[in-house]
């Protein structure tokens, strides 16, 4: 009884309190361009070879390039300066809704994409040792110039190190994603615990990590709630205190 008072309290906080913060730093343009829709008065010109290639390469390739242009964008790493890094998590999942279109489910997906923190991953396989699965096909110079864009400073526990837990973004929204498609906040967790089961037993330098969990664990809250309540914002979850 008492956790499903919480959880009436906690979607109550989010419908009505959440609401009157929805004008956040960078909604607004201050007059220098820095918000979060920054690159959306672009107008390129006409070339055949871009037609040519969006012809040719699937949407979700196209959208999935799309967003991670977004996040590269040094407009990007001012507007986190100016608004700080929990609005730039926003600011990705906004992105990433317009993007697809206002689809739900993409938009999840392409936020996952847009924070994937690894290039490759190296799985202990029998007999041969370690085998490298490569995760993007960016250069790597793009790879990196987007992973120093991506917050770091994401809880009141975060590493003040180079990498913080700008890892901790592509758990959220990967189980944010699962647990909407899935329509089960359950299976995701499940997925999620086998994920860092997997992680610890089979990535070379892997481990299964409470950190991760707890990410998951805000992810699945944020997909599920998504499905009935369709403006929350990522920074709603992510303070919330969940158990790891």
């Amino acid at each position: 009884m008492v956790r499903f008072l919480t959880r009436i309290i906690l979607v109550l906080v989010l419908l009505f309190g959440g609401r009157a913060a929805r004008a956040q730093c960078g909604d607004v343009d201050p007059g220098n361009g820095l918000h979060w829709r920054f690159d959306e008065t672009e107008v390129g010109g006409f070339k055949l070879g871009r037609l040519l290639k969006n012809l040719v390469t699937p949407q979700i390739v196209q959208d999935t390039e799309a967003i991670r242009v977004y996040v590269r964008d040094q407009r990007f790493a001012a507007l986190a300066q100016r608004c700080g890094e929990m609005r730039t998590i926003d600011a990705i999942y906004q992105k990433a809704l317009r993007v697809a279109e206002y689809e739900v489910a993409r938009a999840l997906f392409l936020a996952m994409m847009a924070t994937l923190e690894h290039q490759n991953i190296e799985l202990r396989v029998p007999v041969i040792g370690s085998l490298g699965i490569p995760l993007t096909f960016e250069e790597d110079s793009l790879f990196q110039r987007r992973i120093r864009n991506l917050p770091r400073r994401i809880y009141h526990d975060s590493p003040a190190t180079a990498q913080g837990d700008r890892d901790k973004l592509q758990h959220f929204f990967g189980s944010a994603y699962i647990a909407y498609v899935s329509e089960s906040p359950g299976f995701a967790r499940a997925t999620g615990n086998m994920i860092e089961w997997g992680e610890a037993k089979f990535v070379v330098g892997g481990a299964d990590d409470d950190r991760d969990r707890r990410a998951n664990k805000q992810g699945e809250m944020f997909g599920h709630h998504l499905l009935t309540v369709k403006n929350l914002l990522p920074s709603d979850y992510l303070r919330i205190r969940v158990d790891e």
